[in-house]
């Protein structure tokens, strides 16, 4: 049964909300950590590794229970409904705190804070997501449809991407830079998570639901281990982590290179921003013209190739580049970006459906619950990995957003292997992973 596209559009509204919040701890919050908060690379990297680590086991939870008891008090609203509703609070809540870390606390407190911030960060966040994820599979049972749906949410993830990287700095500007302007940015885009959020959770509250199998009786681990028996949600699995693993390790290097290679500051992310979405937006009719003529498999692939050369070519920046070249690389990036996100989006919920023909179960929370731990395991080793290697390179923190120190030669090298390098090197790997990819498009 086909939804309508009323529910397709205010389904996608709600990953103006998610991706807000995965694009600012992807871009700022370790920016932010070291550069204004003066905490080191290594530590900030650890309490953000920290928080992802709960962020998983809360994923868990939240899946299997929208799954088992959420369902016998689905009632009028549905079973994954509840949980929308009070993640959308929390998630703008845990927002606005992390960005106003009070000035008066000494670093040990000053560290509890933010710990305590990037906890509540992943609850909401877990909260919204992993019920969101599973929606797809039980409003639509078009597998086309799906990719539909993939690619509106693809453009609300744009969306989101200017409300970060554009919005963002000119909020930063606005609210007087520094600790203040953080703090004025968080409170104005924590409204925004939320008036998102809520959209979505009336849309689908009053969207039909097609019919479904009954929840599994098995228990937590029993029921990881059971969709883990998947091969292609199990091959899918392997293929994000490699995508959203070079995202990572991209997005947690930007800023700096942006500052101390590029010599700029954040106003930078505008121009990435608008650039990136220019590219995003523009080829998505080519997109889903490719995945129409040649499936959505060797698409995707394409993609993962093109996103590899085109990455590489930062390290063209430190022989110094115009501007121009530049910006048609970041025009690039999102005409990629674009083509990753519809196809390997589209993939997920054709599993799910997949999983149901052969299990005779439901169990479309817990995958997407999978889906998020791995979402979040490699969104927790990005900014981990990267203040270690930062750390470990020689990296001079710049408390309170000063005038930059001057670099080691080392600290650039550990940027770029950051920014260009393991990213290259990640996508390559997925894209040779999909091969082993084998479910087809037909409905």
């Amino acid at each position: 049964m086909p939804a309508s596209r009323a529910a397709l559009i205010g389904w996608a509204s709600g990953t103006i909300g998610s991706s807000t919040m995965l694009g600012a701890m992807s871009l700022l919050v370790m920016f932010y950590l070291t550069e204004y908060l003066g905490i080191s690379p290594a530590l900030a990297g650890a309490l953000i590794f920290v928080s992802r680590i709960w962020d998983i086991g809360a994923s868990l939870v939240v899946g299997q229970w929208s799954d088992r008891i959420a369902g016998r008090w689905a009632g009028r609203w549905g079973r994954r409904v509840p949980f929308l509703a009070v993640g959308g609070p929390v998630a703008a809540l845990s927002y606005m705190l992390l960005f106003a870390a009070p000035a008066d606390l000494g670093q040990g407190a000053l560290a509890a804070y933010v710990l305590a911030a990037l906890i509540l960060y992943a609850t909401g966040y877990s909260l919204f997501v992993v019920p969101y994820l599973a929606v797809p599979a039980e409003i639509t049972s078009v597998p086309q449809q799906r990719t539909t749906m993939m690619a509106m949410r693809v453009v609300a993830m744009t969306v989101a991407g200017l409300n970060v990287a554009v919005l963002g700095p000119v909020l930063i500007g606005a609210f007087g830079t520094g600790r203040a302007g953080y703090a004025g940015m968080g409170a104005v885009q924590g409204g925004i998570i939320l008036a998102a959020m809520w959209i979505c959770t009336i849309v689908v509250a009053r969207a039909p639901s097609v019919a479904s199998a009954a929840a599994s009786p098995a228990g937590s681990l029993a029921q990881v281990v059971m969709v883990l028996r998947n091969r292609p949600f199990l091959i899918f699995l392997g293929v994000k982590f490699c995508q959203l693993t070079a995202a990572a390790s991209t997005t947690v290097a930007l800023l700096y290179l942006a500052r101390y290679v590029l010599d700029q500051d954040e106003n930078f992310l505008i121009r990435f921003g608008a650039f990136q979405t220019i590219g995003t937006l523009a080829s998505l009719p080519a997109w889903s013209w490719l995945a129409a003529r040649y499936g959505k498999r060797r698409t995707y692939m394409g993609a993962w190739f093109f996103y590899a050369a085109v990455v590489i070519s930062w390290l063209a920046t430190a022989l110094g580049e115009p501007g121009w070249v530049t910006d048609a690389r970041i025009l690039l990036i999102g005409v990629a970006t674009s083509g990753l996100l519809v196809m390997g989006f589209s993939l997920l919920p054709d599993t799910m459906e997949h999983n149901t023909r052969i299990t005779g179960v439901g169990q479309e929370g817990t995958m997407a619950a999978v889906y998020s731990m791995v979402e979040k395991g490699t969104a927790a080793a990005g900014p981990l990995i990267g203040g270690v290697l930062l750390e470990l390179s020689g990296f001079i923190s710049a408390e309170g957003g000063a005038l930059p120190p001057e670099q080691p030669a080392s600290a650039i090298v550990a940027i770029f292997a950051l920014v260009a390098v393991i990213p290259a090197v990640f996508n390559v790997a997925g894209s040779l992973l999909l091969t082993r990819f084998t479910l087809t498009d037909a409905p």
